[in-house]
């Protein structure tokens, strides 16, 4: 049997700075993709202006005059 060295594994520090310096970069790497992608035009509807007509602003009921 091969006798087990301890030298060969990296310390229990260096594993969780690893872990830590990992999960620092994702988190930045999402943050900065949202927030690079909330400008972009996506292909949204527009909001109507003032005097924006059409179907929208008809009234379903008849009025009564």
């Amino acid at each position: 049997m091969k006798k087990h060295n301890n030298k060969e594994e990296p310390k229990t520090w260096v594993t969780a700075l690893k872990l830590i310096v990992g999960a620092i970069v994702i988190i930045g790497g999402v943050g900065m993709a949202l927030w690079l992608a909330k400008d972009w035009d996506n292909g949204a509807p527009k909001l109507p202006g003032q005097d924006a007509w059409g179907i929208s602003h008809d009234s379903p009921l008849r009025m009564k005059r």
